[in-house]
């Protein structure tokens, strides 16, 4: 392997410092351990917890294992081989081994047995790096959580040719969950408390495909509406736990509270037949049903001349954003920009921001020395400029994170925000600049306006709600992933007659008409399309829909 991940690790500061786990409370851990299976004889258990922070999922079960070993007459040396922790950071690797000393003392082990069992069971090592000679009847964990674009390219290329599953941007976790069933032992558990994306997302194709034919994924917990982590993780939480060699239902279920974590609501139970499609986790069987029939019917968005792209990111707002007055520059290098909040009633309405275009019509870095007065500009915010993670070590460290093409932002478009409680939807007739906050749709064969209607007359929403078990707060992201899991007609397979009383119930603003078309096409009642309209939805009918 190219170099030691290690050494690169604590060489990467700025990127080490992004690597701190979300650790969780306690009460989450203790709960997350109630849906694990142990042996009765919990001796006999190899656990492995490939993340070990603060050690919230192996340190209780100390007092069983002590235990079990006064109750069989085995000496203390007997839980050597029972755990392996690993650690990437040193600081909390060693203060973990203190952690665990101090517990094992706690519970009657003289302190130099306490060192030498603490000293065998946590390795400050990478897991992604490791490779352990024996496998494991138990792995649980709360890996790192980091985001594609955290990760240092030099790694990024490590882990792409190690895990297959380490693509389409994945975040970080997915790759120690493969990781992870590599070293399971038959009929072993698998347990992860992590984002829930990988019941989703493409590159979550590969794991759901093991877990669903390779054994029994026998819960999914989804922690999204309460605070589960000491810091606070731009994610949405679940726990999973998957067995080897055994097949069965899983079985659905949340929680609630803030002190006192517990179950809330019914729990559900889902059959999962062997595929790598999104799993559906909606608590609704007639929504399940719909979306069910639709993928079995229809193509997804992006096979019906659909194309999706988030919106330009700047790394640095207060030198690109701005109103034309703010800025001593060529007019011709600004552009009318809008975001999230720039969508009013399925329309897109400019309010004055423009965003500095450093790009030619090609999408390429344009030459400062054709624009001398935003050159200027551009080394007056040189310092501001170079700050940001990606300009740096950059020569040209005066570029916008994302590129500006016309061929976006010169575009009739939809754009959608992309974390709402329902879609919010608009359409850009004007060619705007969208920024990140937002995603973007152009159609080829869909007239914008009718896919404006279609989307938000429950589609959208339906779609993305039933890729979800739960939600912060009630809301949803509407990202490219979940956008593209969408299944519907293409235009040209529409019969005329039904294209015409679309657009006669569009123009006429008839909601109802609308609702009906579209539960028409999708074999399901109106009143579920009502359940999930779009914010907007009283701009597209005379009179909202019964709720």
């Amino acid at each position: 392997m190219e170099g030691k991940i290690n050494a690169q690790l604590e060489a990467g500061r700025p990127w080490q410092a992004d690597l701190c786990q979300f650790f969780t409370r306690a009460s989450v851990a203790e709960l997350c351990l109630r849906y694990v299976a142990f042996p009765e004889n919990i001796l006999t258990m190899r656990l492995l917890e490939p993340a070990a922070g603060q050690g919230a999922f192996f340190l209780p079960l100390l007092p069983r294992l002590v235990d079990a070993c006064h109750a069989q007459g085995k000496k203390i040396d007997t839980l050597g081989p029972v755990i392996r922790a690993y650690e990437v950071d040193p600081e909390v690797a060693a203060s973990l081994r203190a952690k665990c000393i101090g517990k094992l003392e706690d519970l009657g082990i003289s302190r130099a047995k306490a060192k030498d069992i603490a000293q065998s069971w946590i390795k400050h090592e990478d897991f992604l790096e490791t490779r352990p000679s024996k496998r494991f009847t138990h792995i649980v964990s709360n890996p790192p959580y980091i985001r594609w674009d955290a990760i240092p390219a030099r790694l990024r290329d490590v882990y792409k040719a190690r895990f297959k599953s380490f693509k389409q941007r994945a975040d970080l976790y997915v790759a120690f969950i493969e990781h992870a069933l590599g070293l399971l032992e038959s009929h072993g558990q698998l347990a992860f408390l992590c984002p829930g994306t990988w019941t989703r997302n493409v590159y979550g194709n590969a794991i759901r495909e093991t877990f669903t034919s390779r054994g029994q994924l026998k819960s999914i917990i989804d922690f999204s509406d309460v605070d589960s982590f000491e810091t606070s993780a731009d994610a949405y939480p679940h726990f999973f736990v998957f067995q080897r060699d055994i097949s069965g239902p899983t079985k659905i279920s949340s929680v609630k509270g803030v002190d006192n974590i517990e179950i809330s609501g019914d729990e559900i139970v889902r059959t999962f037949l062997p595929s790598a499609s999104p799993l559906l986790l909606t608590r609704n069987s007639a929504a399940e049903n719909a979306v069910n029939a639709a993928r079995q019917r229809f193509p997804k968005l992006e096979d019906v001349g659909c194309t999706i792209r988030v919106g330009s990111a700047t790394g640095c707002n207060d030198v690109f954003l701005g109103e034309a007055k703010d800025f001593a520059i060529e007019r011709s290098r600004l552009l009318p920009f809008v975001n999230a909040s720039s969508i009013h009633d399925g329309e897109v309405r400019w309010t004055g921001t423009h965003i500095v275009n450093v790009f030619d019509k090609n999408g390429k870095v344009a030459a400062l020395s054709k624009f001398p007065r935003m050159a200027a500009y551009l080394r007056k915010n040189k310092k501001a400029l170079q700050s940001r993670a990606k300009a740096s070590q950059s020569k040209v460290w005066w570029r916008t994170i994302d590129s500006l093409h016309p061929d976006w932002h010169a575009s009739p478009k939809l754009l959608i925000v992309d974390v709402s409680a329902a879609p919010v939807i608009g359409i850009d007739l004007h060619g705007y600049c969208a920024g990140s906050g937002v995603y973007q749709i152009k159609s080829d064969h869909w007239p914008l306006a009718d896919l404006l209607t279609f989307l938000s007359a429950g589609v959208l929403g339906l779609f993305v709600a039933s890729l979800s078990a739960g939600s912060k707060a009630g809301f949803h992201r509407f990202q490219k992933y979940q956008i593209a899991a969408v299944h519907m007609p293409r235009w040209a397979d529409l019969s005329p007659g039904w294209r015409v009383k679309f657009k006669d119930a569009r123009k006429a603003k008839d909601g109802r008409a609308v609702l009906n078309l579209v539960a028409e096409l999708y074999e399901c009642d109106a009143s579920l399309l009502e359940n999930h309209v779009a914010r907007d939805w009283d701009a597209f009918c005379s009179k909202r829909p019964r709720q």
